[in-house]
């Protein structure tokens, strides 16, 4: 399928129609975003999406895929080929996804790996227990969910990282909103350890009663920051893969 030449087809049937990208998206239930990535050939309408767009144009799936108006005579050639071209297309899906996936989940490990390998290295072995800490790590945790919920963006959080192990509930016209939500989640995540860090600071100064305690002490409050910057490591390699997946 020429993506250029579907684009440029849906832009000519809106225009016909007399809609406006954002018109069209609004019939949708798209953003104006995706009916521009559409029709500069920079993506594809999801097939979930597909029958709506063609009532809406009041054109065929056929038509829609072929990138321009079919007569009779030629119009079940062109069925019979984009059956098989979907089939070559799914199939070619369900491959990259599998290796997206594990790609992903190989990337975040190694990453465990290689601070686990410079703990060690730098510090001795021993010193991978200084790391260790629940309550810093369900701090971090308990600020980002705290902030992706009161700003509405929990649902496409934890979508970002169910359409990396099921690809096939990925939407392309929700592109925007899981990189938002992603966006939003890694600048939380970094921004909530920070600030729960220099809580910790400022509560272990100004509770010093020992200078022996203020060097363990001061470790575990800045320990927030540590798990968020880890954290933010792995949501990047996330996001980077649902990016992929929409391009």
């Amino acid at each position: 399928m020429d993506q250029k030449k579907i684009g440029l087809f849906i832009a000519e049937i809106r225009k016909e129609k007399g809609y406006t990208q954002r018109q069209l998206a609004e019939q949708l239930g798209a953003s104006d975003k995706a009916i521009s990535r559409w029709e500069t050939g920079r993506g594809m309408p999801d097939t979930s999406i597909m029958p709506q767009l063609c009532r809406v144009l009041d054109i065929n799936i056929n038509e829609l895929l072929s990138g321009e108006r079919l007569t009779a005579e030629i119009y079940s050639g062109k069925a019979e080929e984009h059956m098989v071209n979907l089939m070559k297309s799914n199939e070619e899906n369900r491959k990259n996804s599998r290796s997206n996936f594990v790609s992903t989940l190989c990337g975040c490990v190694l990453l465990a790996l290689f601070i686990v390998f410079i703990g060690i290295f730098s510090m001795g072995q021993r010193s991978i227990v200084w790391f260790l800490d629940v309550p810093s790590l369900l701090i971090v945790l308990g600020i980002e969910l705290l902030v992706l919920g009161a700003g509405g963006q929990m649902g496409y959080f934890f979508k970002s990282f169910v359409v990396l192990a099921k690809p096939e509930k990925y939407k392309k016209e929700e592109k925007d909103n899981y990189e938002y939500a992603m966006n939003m989640a890694i600048k939380t995540m970094f921004c909530g350890g920070l600030l729960a860090a220099l809580i910790g600071v400022v509560f272990v100064l100004g509770n010093v009663r020992s200078p022996e305690v203020l060097g363990p002490n001061l470790a575990i409050a800045i320990l927030t920051l540590f798990y968020a910057s880890f954290f933010s490591l792995i949501l990047l390699i996330v996001k980077g893969r649902v990016q992929r997946m929409g391009a």
